[in-house]
């Protein structure tokens, strides 16, 4: 501090510890000791006033936690540059056909090879196989030798995967070309995660032996802790393993996923224009399987994210209305504590502050309260992003929240953002207040107007938010309504993997199978017992084409399903039998006619809307040579894609016609589905002590989780919504508790002159619902454009539904009238003497 005879102090102590008012000469110096003088006065005025700025900074810790929780979620998963070399030169590549309706399908293995010969925009291409339509997901497959055979996500591939992803391993190295078919494909390659979990970190890893599914593997490398492909699920890469033969006549199953590298200079339209080219050529030489085949592609990172990309930029909009409001909440705060410090402001004014200085210190102290808020929001969202992972579906890509620089720097510009928003009007009110010797009620009547003018942005935003939400609330409802054509109730299912080494035979896996099947039921608990190749709402296994008996030969259809199960299958789920029968044991045997189960959706379109029951079609095209097979029942559409998906033509092949080694069982109980865990396990280790029950789960989960997706959304919409809504009712509440205390003299004035307590009523409601009704006008016509945008993501719901915006706005003018009614019914309690001695 300066002393008074100082010729060249710059500030002197202002009153009663306020900032100091600045003098003449000023310097770069000065204008930091300024700053950090009005910092220091700024946090000493808020420790002054510990209930509001607790309640300031947990309410901005709020709004900014939840948007640097959704952020990371978002950054990770749509905006985080992939562990490869230069991602953004990696395309996938599909196949496209109009006449099955395929617009993103895996890839025929002979097309893929012309594909690798005939292009020029390509560096390389490989290929891979993974468990689902999307290829993201890993196959199962079992680590044994270590004891409990351990269940592993895999992936297979073509040996130059590693190179056209520009990833080197760890430990060893990556596939060798010659290692994608059979005679060298006796190798593994580990995830970190693997290496460190069921190998200890063990350095000396490379060249050991495992056995994966029964079968001697050696490993050759372990990739980079931060290295995944496609999904950070998957532990383990195998070599395709197919003959050389296969790359060269296989166009008729369409089972790999392509991923390629651009070239240097060429971009996705000139590639996709070359594809084009070269699928028309392979249209021309093979029109027997390539007919109207295309090829589409897409950015590596688009592909994977696509699914989840529009949920996520919803919800990352949600919170960033959510935000706003928080904002408009703390100005109302601070519009209210600024009406207390205005003799404060009319003091400092009258010892010569600005009015830019003044608005320096409140700028300070939003600043202040923004990065505090900040602070604790950023730890506030490392355990919010900790829950969204755990409770939220699968994201690809997604990791736990870490303390980088994109996180560090959002959480920081939003915390100052939310500060210049939530402080522009305390501080534009506050440059406005006159002098000490100026008794106008300007100042009075700006901070009203400015209130009222939050609490309507306040209540247009929760308009927006609560309808978005009712919308998302009503799609959900109307999805869980429909029907998965099966009864949940009471069924339990596991799928068990048999080995192909010990299993080589058709013979031995339906044996084994049936055998299962038949000790289960030995349990008096045990209603019926069926399997599947693919259980409903699992998506599908293959698909092919079909003839039916009679037509011309250019009439086939182009798209079927395929399914294999047992002859109880149906009775197990519950599945209805619309016509005919189910399938018995007779029907799989030897020297026995082949027969089928179809669908409804399959029924009515292939033999258009004629009874099919004894009918018969051909799993193929009319010159082709299969077998013709009977018709014998029409059963119940299962969903298979989901409950929002249409269903499609599927055929029920006898399990023993048609052996595949991987089966998921069902189980119906007459009991709790779960107490069948027990006997399930001890009866397949009783068939196989080395077989694992895998995905053990029961049907009313599988039907409760085909929705995850949609019931995660939801539900975080509609808590955002609730959050909005309280805090648009403390908003209001406090315009209209403030407006009372300001109108006290009025309110005494009024009843010592007759006003009676409804009329006080009316008029106080009436003030405090006018910024209410604005803002839900404004809040409908806003709410008509940012719903539009979440359409693709509603089911049976319209965007503009009436329904939803009538109870949006009833729910919110009913919270507005609660929080209008205390302050109102406590302006007709005003003693009017007290008030008129209190003037």
């Amino acid at each position: 501090m300066c002393g008074s005879g100082a010729k060249n102090c710059e500030y002197s102590e202002g009153l009663n510890g306020m900032p100091p008012t600045k003098r003449a000469g000023r310097s770069s110096n000065g204008n930091m000791n300024r700053t950090v003088a009005d910092f220091r006065f700024a946090l000493r005025g808020l420790l002054r006033a510990p209930g509001f700025t607790l309640v300031v900074i947990l309410t901005l810790a709020l709004g900014i936690g939840a948007n640097t929780a959704m952020f990371g979620v978002a950054e990770s998963v749509l905006w985080r540059p992939m562990p490869y070399a230069n991602p953004e030169r990696l395309v996938q590549v599909w196949e496209t056909n109009p006449l099955k309706r395929w617009t993103d399908a895996p890839v025929a293995p002979a097309n893929f090879a012309d594909w690798q010969k005939l292009n020029s925009v390509f560096n390389e291409l490989a290929a891979y196989n993974a468990a689902d339509m999307k290829g993201a997901a890993g196959f199962d497959v079992f680590l044994s030798g270590t004891g409990e055979p351990q269940r592993l996500k895999a992936i297979t591939a073509t040996g130059n995967l590693f190179r056209v992803l520009g990833v080197k391993p760890l430990l060893g190295r990556t596939f060798r070309d010659e290692e994608t078919f059979q005679g060298k494909s006796a190798v593994a390659i580990l995830s970190w995660e693997l290496w460190q979990s069921a190998f200890a970190g063990d350095p000396g890893i490379v060249g050991r032996t495992i056995s994966i599914n029964a079968r001697n593997r050696e490993v050759v490398g372990v990739m980079p802790r931060e290295f995944y492909f496609p999904s950070r699920g998957v532990q383990l890469w195998l070599p395709l393993g197919f003959t050389p033969s296969t790359f060269v006549e296989m166009r008729r199953a369409h089972n790999l996923r392509v991923v390629a590298r651009l070239k240097p200079g060429v971009g996705i339209t000139q590639a996709q224009a070359e594809m084009t080219m070269i699928a028309g050529r392979l249209e021309h030489e093979y029109p027997d399987t390539n007919t109207k085949m295309g090829v589409g592609l897409g950015g590596f990172q688009e592909w994977f994210t696509g699914d989840a990309r529009a949920g996520l930029l919803m919800l990352l909009g949600a919170v960033g209305f959510l935000l706003l409001i928080v904002c408009s909440n703390v100005a109302n705060l601070q519009l209210g504590r600024a009406g207390a410090r205005r003799r404060e402001i009319e003091i400092r004014k009258a010892l010569g502050a600005t009015r830019l200085q003044i608005v320096q210190q409140l700028g300070a102290e939003s600043a202040v309260l923004g990065l505090m808020g900040g602070a604790i929001g950023l730890m506030l969202a490392f355990g919010a992003k900790r829950v969204l992972l755990a409770f939220a579906p699968e994201l690809p890509g997604a990791v736990p929240m870490q303390m980088d620089a994109w996180v560090l720097t959002f959480a920081l510009g939003i915390s100052l953002a939310a500060a210049l928003v939530f402080g522009i009007a305390p501080a534009y009110a506050a440059a406005k207040v006159g002098a000490l010797n100026e008794r106008s009620r300007t100042g009075t009547g700006q901070n009203r107007t400015m209130r009222s003018v939050l609490v309507a942005c306040e209540v247009a935003l929760s308009v927006m938010l609560v309808s978005g939400a009712g919308l998302l609330v009503k799609s959900l409802i109307r999805l869980e309504q429909v029907s998965p054509g099966f009864q949940a109730d009471h069924g339990l299912t596991f799928a068990v993997s048999l080995p192909d080494a010990r299993y080589p035979k058709d013979e031995q896996v339906v044996q084994t199978l049936q055998e299962i099947e038949r000790r289960l039921r030995e349990s008096p608990q045990v209603e019926a017992v069926g399997s599947t190749s693919v259980l409903a709402l699992g998506g599908q296994w293959w698909t092919g084409d079909a003839t039916v008996e009679g037509r011309a030969v250019d009439d086939y259809e182009r798209e079927l399903r395929h399914k294999s199960v047992t002859p109880d299958y149906f009775r197990a789920m519950g599945t209805p039998l619309v016509s005919g029968r189910f399938l018995t044991e007779q029907d799989g045997r030897v020297n026995t006619p082949e027969v089928t189960l179809v669908n409804e959706t399959l029924a009515k379109m292939y033999f258009r809307d004629a009874d099919p029951i004894g009918k018969r079609i051909r799993f193929g095209r009319p010159t082709d040579k299969d077998p013709w097979v009977t018709v014998v029942g029409v059963v119940a559409d299962e969903k298979q894609d989901g409950l929002a998906a249409p269903v499609q033509p599927e055929v029920y092949s006898p399990l023993a016609r048609n052996a595949t080694s991987d089966m998921t069982f069902v189980v119906r109980s007459y009991g709790p589905p779960e107490a069948l865990i027990g006997h399930a396990r001890q009866v397949v280790h009783g068939v196989d002590k080395d077989l694992v029950l895998t995905n053990v789960t029961t049907l009313n989960d599988i039907v409760y989780g085909s929705v995850k997706n949609e019931r995660f959304r939801t539900t975080l919409l509609a808590g955002f919504a609730g959050v909005a809504l309280l805090l648009a009712a403390v908003g209001i509440y406090g315009v209209l508790a403030y407006l009372v205390t300001l109108r006290t003299r009025e309110i005494g004035i009024r009843m010592a002159l007759g006003a009676r307590a409804g009329q006080l009523l009316t008029m106080m409601f009436r003030q405090g619902m006018a910024p209410v009704l604005f803002g839900l006008a404004i809040g409908l016509l806003g709410g008509l454009v940012v719903t539009n945008l979440i359409r693709t993501l509603l089911f049976g719901v319209e965007a503009n539904d009436p329904a939803i915006y009538f109870a949006t706005t009833g729910t919110l003018a009913v919270v507005a009238m609660f929080a209008c009614w205390i302050p109102a019914l406590r302006a007709t309690r005003v003693d009017p003497m007290s008030a008129l001695r209190d003037e």
